[in-house]
């Protein structure tokens, strides 16, 4: 069990407290905080007052266990709550990767315990709210133009720079060399082998859409994803059939896609205020 304990501070000379300070102090404090918390399900206490026998955590079994040259501790749940994860590689570079890999998806695990929301994965997302905006943008501009200080030809061209950046996305997710297609209804992302014939019918070719939601025998009529075609309104409604198939799906956690586009919006904001540009021919 972990206690944190108050102390008298020291006399020291002053310093000013920044930013950069305040954000350093608060890492800590959450750094010393998290590890109160454990597999034995140990809980925060105050230097004052009394303590509640809750506070005190338990295990079921202590063992210790050498993983190369290197000893550790073995806490054993009570609950079978907590699983230890052992990453092995031959090469140092690709276990670095490994590892990166792991911290990413339990961090995203974690993001999406704390808000669970998720957003439809594959590339779906991308080209079905590349397909709204389109489509909104269309059909109504002047709700958009109203307000916003910019013409009517200029929203074209934002419209169409971010639907593009969407799309591109989505374009990174062929490794094989085969075509991306959307289809006309769902806004979806379809994606066909490469060398396929080209007197074949679509269906025939297609089996789910990225995220698995849709297969290609529904009545759905699809396009290259990168061609001129006129703005259609998707379906944003999902079937009732989908609630059965969840296991099946592709998805994305919600708050990270947000997260991400945020960011892209808020770097694309700053490269266009920049005034002067170095470029590095060498």
């Amino acid at each position: 069990m972990s206690r944190l304990e108050a102390k008298k501070p020291s006399l020291c000379k002053s310093e000013p407290l920044t930013s950069e300070r305040v954000r350093a102090t608060l890492l800590v404090l959450k750094g010393i905080v998290a590890s109160c918390y454990g597999p034995s399900g140990t809980q925060p206490i105050g230097s004052l007052g009394s303590i509640s026998p809750s506070s005190y955590g338990s295990v079921k079994d202590l063992c210790t266990a050498k993983f190369g040259f290197k000893w550790f501790l073995h806490l054993i749940p009570n609950e079978a709550t907590v699983c230890s994860l052992l990453l092995c590689n031959r090469n140092g570079t690709a276990w670095d990767e490994l590892k990166l890999t792991c911290q990413t998806a339990l961090h995203v695990l974690q993001l999406t315990i704390k808000e669970p929301c998720v957003l439809l994965g594959g590339g779906c997302t991308e080209t079905h709210l590349a397909a709204y905006i389109r489509h909104k943008t269309f059909s109504d501009p002047e709700s958009i133009l109203k307000g916003s200080g910019c013409t009517s030809t200029e929203l074209q061209l934002i419209t169409e720079a971010f639907c593009t950046a969407l799309e591109s996305l989505t374009g990174s997710l062929e490794h094989d060399g085969g075509e991306i297609l959307t289809d006309m209804k769902y806004g979806h992302f379809w994606s066909v082998q490469a060398d396929s014939p080209s007197d074949v019918n679509w269906p025939d070719l297609l089996t789910r859409c990225g995220c698995g939601l849709h297969n290609s025998r529904e009545e759905l009529s699809w396009s290259f994803l990168r061609t001129a075609r006129h703005p259609f309104a998707p379906r944003p409604c999902l079937p009732h059939e989908a609630v059965g198939s969840a296991n099946n799906l592709t998805l994305d956690c919600f708050t990270a896609k947000l997260s991400g586009l945020q960011v892209a919006v808020e770097t694309a904001n700053l490269i266009l205020d920049l005034s002067y540009v170095i470029e590095d021919k060498n």
